[in-house]
């Protein structure tokens, strides 16, 4: 396998939790599981810091990050400033191919059967818009920090596992922001993007609270 395989592979097992929360990774266990030198799984794993998914225990080695519920706020805070300012920039982008990639969205979110399918695919095209917009902003350091905060998303997930009842909000949120972007008015898309990502730390925060409610009832 090569480096950036054996990356994927370590951000999918700790994203799915096959590695644990608070897991410890030894480097020469993984070197022989990967078949590469201690050199380059040291490398791996320091990009696995930089991406905020493990950290670094002086004298003990790599853990695996555990998150909590303020951790999914402050996550969605930074979220709000950065991608609040790709959703104002992509209006102004150039790309002949914006509006062909916009109604391809839209339509694909209008089919959406969010309750046959538990919310799966409406995350999925959630994702793709916030790429979508990203992209066209076309700065290399907000795509840098929306890189970091990405993975650190996907691993909070885990603190919310029910996302079906949230998602048909998202999915009238993602194509309201795909009209103001078509219509390419910087001031909604921007206000719409940071009011989708309130609303939608609101409601986890709210799901979250009920699924520790439930839990010790």
């Amino acid at each position: 396998m090569t480096k950036n395989d054996v990356l994927e592979d370590l951000q999918r097992k700790i994203l799915d939790e096959e590695l644990v929360p608070g897991s410890w990774i030894v480097e020469r266990d993984l070197s022989a599981e990967y078949g590469l030198s201690r050199t380059p799984i040291r490398e791996i794993l320091n990009k696995l810091v930089i991406l905020g998914l493990i950290t670094v225990q002086t004298n003990r080695g790599y853990q695996v990050r555990q998150f909590s519920f303020d951790d999914l706020v402050e996550i969605f805070h930074a979220r709000r400033a950065i991608e609040s300012a790709c959703a104002r920039y992509a209006c102004y982008a150039k790309n002949p191919d914006i509006d062909q990639k916009i109604q391809s969205l839209r339509e694909q979110l209008l089919a959406l059967d969010i309750k046959k399918d538990g919310g799966s695919k409406a995350i999925m095209l959630g994702n793709h818009v916030h790429a979508l917009l990203i992209e066209l902003a076309d700065n290399r350091y907000l795509k840098e920090f929306t890189y970091k905060l990405s993975s650190l998303m996907k691993l909070t997930r885990n603190l919310t596992k029910n996302r079906a009842s949230i998602e048909e909000q998202s999915r009238q949120d993602h194509l309201q922001i795909l009209d103001a972007l078509e219509r390419r008015d910087a001031d909604a898309c921007e206000k719409l993007m940071d009011k989708h990502l309130s609303d939608t730390c609101k409601a986890l925060a709210d799901t979250y609270v009920a699924s520790l409610t439930t839990y010790y009832d």
